[in-house]
């Protein structure tokens, strides 16, 4: 018969009454080589009351595992270091290539092995040049908007058909 002690998570065979590991008393273990039916559910005591001034040491707690408590660090580590002078100066100017330096802003804004202050660098001068973008739409929107007024009025026909503009 195979069963899990309650107390300590230790599998247990045989036939014994009591847990090798933390000898806790096997009567509430679950057998597994009986089918399962309805389980009896115990309310279980959030922490062991024990008389004043005992403790309890589990006898395998120097085999378990410690794990970091701190879970806010996923993933890679990140590279806080400062960059010289002469790194800036080379981040600059590779960033004002045209096409390549826009090919190097996004590697460097969403890589994970970038120093955040070229990170934070790269990702500022994306969103620049997405406002610049904007701008530059809109304004040729409205110089468009001006000659599509302009073209349909008499003025302009007038200009453009008094023989002035002529060869």
């Amino acid at each position: 018969m195979e069963r899990f002690c309650d107390k300590c998570g230790t599998l247990v065979q045989g036939e014994g009454k009591f847990c090798p590991s933390c000898g806790a008393l096997l009567e509430s273990a679950v057998d597994l080589s009986k089918p399962a039916g309805t389980p009896s559910v115990e309310p279980m005591q959030s922490t062991p009351v024990f008389p004043a001034g005992n403790t309890y040491q589990s006898p395998n707690a120097a085999q378990m595992p410690s794990y970091p408590q701190s879970y806010n660090n996923v993933g890679t580590p990140e590279r806080t270091e400062n960059m010289t002078v002469g790194q800036w100066v080379l981040t600059i100017f590779l960033s004002s290539l045209g096409i390549i330096g826009l090919i190097l802003l996004f590697v460097w804004g969403f890589s994970s092995d970038t120093p955040q202050p070229k990170k934070n660098y790269a990702r500022a001068m994306l969103i620049m040049m997405a406002i610049a973008v904007g701008l530059v739409i809109l304004m040729y929107i409205g110089i468009f908007a001006c000659a599509l007024s302009c073209a349909g009025s008499d003025e302009w026909n007038e200009i453009f058909n008094s023989g002035y503009y002529r060869y």
